[in-house]
């Protein structure tokens, strides 16, 4: 995002350049020759030395990467917008003096292109023939703008003028620093806000496929409704609405979820977003300068837009340890929220008067919030009197909420004390061991306490690693036996007992995938094992033992190799491994790279005539049975799949031995009727059993070239 935001600037100033220095003939032509370079640049292919990833500093490796891969093509489609704009605005037409209506048709064009996308192209096409389309789109559009440039030259009157030329008047007076000030801030915060939101929703909330598309969607549709000529939803019903949405951010992100309405609060969270959001580029667009002045407007707003990508992108994962980024930002929203509004709840004010109104009374009833949140949160609900209590304080703190309305300092305050401290509050129940952010994301280590939750509770001391939403290792504590999705029940543990069964040796054993370190105490003495692992923050957590002890105590002399498995793999010698274990999703997201016949031929190189590949593919909102069954024969391996669902009598017995799905893969069916045969298969989809997959002959193998995300949907 930071590279995109980036170039849209040079892309505007290099558009303000042009319209400023030259007239309209040689703006033109100068466009169009850069456009006529940046076909040399297409189609889009990964540049030479860039098929590996740097060590270290992966943001700034990718932002290199993308700029010598797309950076002239998409510079130059930046400039586009605000040069049609400036070329429209000195036309000649009727409308010509207000061209700031087609930034939002710009805007239909990119809401259009990001629908559109994931439902049509990606599903139809593969990524050659993408690039190839996207390069004659480009091509098209030379022409469209060649066409635009000449239809408009006969209207243009004085367009060779200079604009350090043109008469002043008094209604198109030259901004001024403040103007500057406010539209880089009313740009930065709607932009650190779009990314907070998607990175707090798909970690916290809802990791599920393409759900960032959302926000995104929802942030360019405030600037088509904010600059239409006429708004479909007007600024001064919205200026009533933003500061009670704030508000219900702060019951939204302070409440404890429960998973069955997870949905609601999703929804909520973006319902409150897109209103915010519109409130402060309605709040831009109402100061948008004179038509003469369009791309320096353009060009504050664009920088505010970087900063704001700068301060998610770069500056908070290495400053803060969890998103509180989006904290921030909500203050910083409150803090923008209009002053002296009218307010639906006005009873301490209509009692105390105008002295609710000064700066004295927001600190006042800011330090009550404390107060009140306290007694409410600590007082508990065992006695009737305690719970009296506590409805008691909620409610008033309820109501000096609501009565903020109008008090940006007040309410900056609330959603400080909400956010901040009711979490802490709250962790009661759990102890916070470890908490640290990487490019990849936030991982957490929780020491979970018996007889603080619920009944069903185990009664065990545990540690749970996380990575956002998903679970990615658990530690019984005193105890080194396989937990959540590698227990010895699971798949990989079935697969392990058959070869203790048959007493089969495996002298190597690759896994993709760190996690805690949890399959490694399937190891036996004398065998080698090597894990593959993308972030090197993981193996830090893997290795702490205050945190989990696999590593210590039955990996001895393992090694760890950080990088990207598929490339890390080419440089191991074929024919290596005796056994290779395939475990490496983030969160509910597919690593496609890892699940393509490119993929699955490599990780069949790497392995012994007789071995086995296994990969772990439980996922709460993808099917990925076929896709990979389809995708191995395809690669020459025959697979088998192992579906184990947790019983009702395992919840309480084994609390942590969680459900899921692996699917081993061979070079030929007998070494798989050998170690793991079919198992009495009822059904398509017999249960905790090994079982032939169930895939057709129509599901679509995925490649590097192509794979259909969505057909994978559950």
């Amino acid at each position: 995002m930071i590279f995109f935001q980036s170039m849209l600037l040079a892309g505007y100033l290099y558009a303000h350049f042009l319209s400023s220095t030259f007239g309209l003939k040689n703006q033109l032509i100068i466009h169009l020759l850069l456009m006529a370079a940046a076909l040399f640049f297409l189609p889009i292919a990964i540049p030479a030395g860039y098929e590996t990833p740097a060590d270290g500093w992966p943001s700034l490796w990718l932002l290199s990467l993308f700029f010598l891969a797309i950076g002239l093509p998409f510079f130059i489609i930046s400039a586009n917008a605000p040069l049609l704009q400036d070329w429209f605005r000195s036309s000649g037409d009727a409308e010509a003096h207000d061209p700031y209506f087609l930034y939002a048709a710009s805007n239909v064009g990119s809401i259009t292109a990001l629908v559109t996308y994931p439902l049509l192209i990606e599903t139809q096409f593969g990524l050659q023939t993408q690039t190839w389309l996207w390069s004659y789109g480009f091509l098209g559009l030379l022409f469209l703008i060649f066409a635009c440039g000449t239809a408009l030259r006969p209207k243009k009157q004085n367009i060779d003028c200079p604009r350090s030329q043109e008469e002043n008047n008094d209604g198109n007076i030259a901004p001024n620093i403040k103007s500057y000030i406010k539209w880089i801030i009313l740009a930065l915060v709607p932009s650190a806000l779009l990314l907070s939101v998607t990175n707090k929703i798909t970690t916290d909330l809802l990791s599920a496929p393409l759900f960032w598309v959302f926000p995104l969607i929802l942030y360019l549709l405030t600037f088509v409704i904010v600059f239409s000529r006429r708004p479909i939803i007007p600024h001064h019903f919205i200026e009533k609405l933003a500061p009670y949405c704030l508000l219900l951010v702060i019951f939204l992100n302070a409440s404890v979820t429960d998973a069955n309405i997870m949905l609601i609060f999703v929804l909520g969270n973006l319902f409150c977003f897109f209103i915010l959001v519109l409130y402060l580029h309605g709040l831009l667009a109402r100061t948008r300068p004179h038509a003469k002045y369009l791309t320096n407007f353009y060009i504050a707003m664009s920088l505010g837009g970087v900063l704001g990508g700068i301060f998610i992108g770069l500056i908070a994962p290495i400053v803060f340890a969890d998103i509180y980024e989006h904290i921030i930002l909500l203050i910083v929203v409150a803090l923008l929220m209009p002053a002296k509004t009218t307010t639906f709840v006005a009873i301490i004010k209509r009692r105390i008067g105008p002295k609710a109104q000064s700066y004295r009374a927001d600190i006042i009833f800011s330090l009550c919030l404390i107060a009140l949140l306290l007694i409410a949160l600590q007082v508990g609900t065992e006695t009737i009197s305690a719970k009296l209590a506590s409805i008691i304080a909620l409610t008033m703190f309820l109501l000096i909420m609501l009565e903020g309305v109008g008090r940006p300092f007040r309410l900056a305050f609330t959603v400080a004390t909400a956010l901040f401290l009711t979490p802490l509050i709250l962790s009661t129940h759990h102890k916070v061991l470890f908490q640290e952010r990487s490019f990849f994301g936030v991982y957490t280590v929780k020491e979970i306490i018996p007889g603080k939750e619920e009944n069903d509770t185990p009664k065990e001391v545990a540690h749970i690693a996380k990575h956002g939403t998903t679970i990615h290792g658990i530690q019984v504590q005193g105890s080194l036996e396989s937990q959540s999705y590698y227990h010895q029940q699971s798949g990989l543990g079935k697969l392990f007992e058959a070869y203790d069964v048959h007493d089969k040796k495996i002298e190597s054993v690759g896994v993709i995938g760190l996690g805690a370190g949890t399959a490694i105490c399937y190891r036996q003495a004398g065998q080698n094992w090597t894990f593959f692992e993308i972030d090197p923050l993981v193996e830090i957590m893997a290795r702490d033992p205050k945190l989990f002890s696999y590593m210590q105590e039955c990996a001895q002399e393992t090694d760890v190799i950080i990088g990207d498995a598929r490339l890390s793999l080419k440089n191991i010698p074929d024919a290596t491994y005796g056994l290779l274990i395939a475990d490496a999703f983030s969160s509910d997201a597919i690593p496609l790279h890892l699940m393509t016949k490119e993929a699955f031929e490599l990780y069949k190189k790497k392995i012994k005539d007789n071995g086995i590949i296994i990969l772990h593919i439980s996922n709460r909102y993808f099917d990925l049975e076929n896709i990979v069954s389809a995708t191995a024969e395809a690669s020459g391996l025959i697979p088998r799949i192992y579906d184990y669902v947790r019983q009702e009598a395992d919840k309480k017995n084994h609390p942590y031995r969680y459900s899921s799905i692996w699917i081993a893969l061979a070079q030929n069916s007998e070494i798989l009727d050998n170690l793991i045969p079919v198992e009495n298969q009822t059904s398509d989809r017999a249960i905790n059993r090994w079982r032939e997959p169930s895939h057709t002959k129509t599901d679509t193998p995925w490649t590097d070239d192509y794979s259909n995300v969505l057909s994978a949907l559950k």
